[in-house]
């Protein structure tokens, strides 16, 4: 390989000459993909938590390893390239950090720190953007396929961000309050959930996807209320 090459150059050159030469790496496919991508994805997730360095750098090269497939796979259908997945991303980072990059994408002399403000900066670039045509979606946009606790905590902020009367039905109670101030006891009150879920016999992912469904399954997305470039 040539020297005056990146070691990303080298790394897409290696990915491309597995699925050219490779039998196994080149039957591959976005469905075949799947599994490894969400495993990947959870083995990052395992070295952050290990505060690992050293293995947070390997297993992110395993899930880059999964991007490059999918873009090449789609790149040998003709459809798109991996530096058109980089252009798409690119434009979306500058579209939607308004606060950060002006409209040519030059970088703006005075950048708010509020957060607040970065939000709703951050909201509005979303709601203009669905404002341009896309359809409605189901869970404010979010993977029907997380985790439920994941999906339940990401719906609750965007819907409460949008005033959506959704979240009203949902919200803590004085004793839960009480209970729950800090990490360790939201754990213990987690873990208590579960287990009175296991003594009933239920199963309790399933319990809260099936009322995710039931309150926030419908098509329209009332977390593009007109107010939630507003709300954090």
């Amino acid at each position: 390989m040539s020297s005056n090459q990146s070691p990303m150059d080298e790394l897409i050159l290696t990915v491309q000459t597995l699925r050219e030469r490779c039998a196994w790496t080149g039957a591959l496919t976005h469905e075949s993909l799947r599994t490894y991508l969400i495993e990947e994805s959870y083995e990052v997730l395992d070295a952050i938590g290990a505060q690992d360095a050293a293995l947070l750098k390997e297993e992110l090269g395993d899930l880059l390893f999964q991007i490059l497939l999918h873009s090449l796979i789609e790149q040998e259908a003709g459809a798109f390239t991996l530096q058109d997945v980089a252009a798409t991303l690119n434009a979306k980072l500058l579209r939607r950090n308004q606060h950060v990059f002006d409209e040519q994408g030059h970088i703006r002399g005075n950048i708010t720190k509020d957060v607040e403000q970065i939000i709703r900066v951050w909201d509005a670039a979303k709601q203009a953007e669905r404002a341009q045509g896309q359809s409605p979606r189901k869970n404010a946009g979010l993977p029907a396929g997380l985790p439920s606790l994941t999906l339940a905590q990401k719906l609750l902020d965007r819907h409460a961000r949008a005033d959506s009367p959704a979240v009203s039905g949902h919200r803590p109670s004085a004793r839960m309050h009480a209970q729950v101030q800090d990490e360790k006891q939201l754990a213990a009150e987690l873990m208590a959930l579960t287990a009175r879920a296991q003594e009933l016999g239920l199963d309790a992912e399933s319990v809260l996807r099936d009322q995710i469904q039931r309150t926030y399954g419908a098509t329209e997305d009332e977390t593009s209320s007109s107010e939630s470039s507003t709300k954090r």
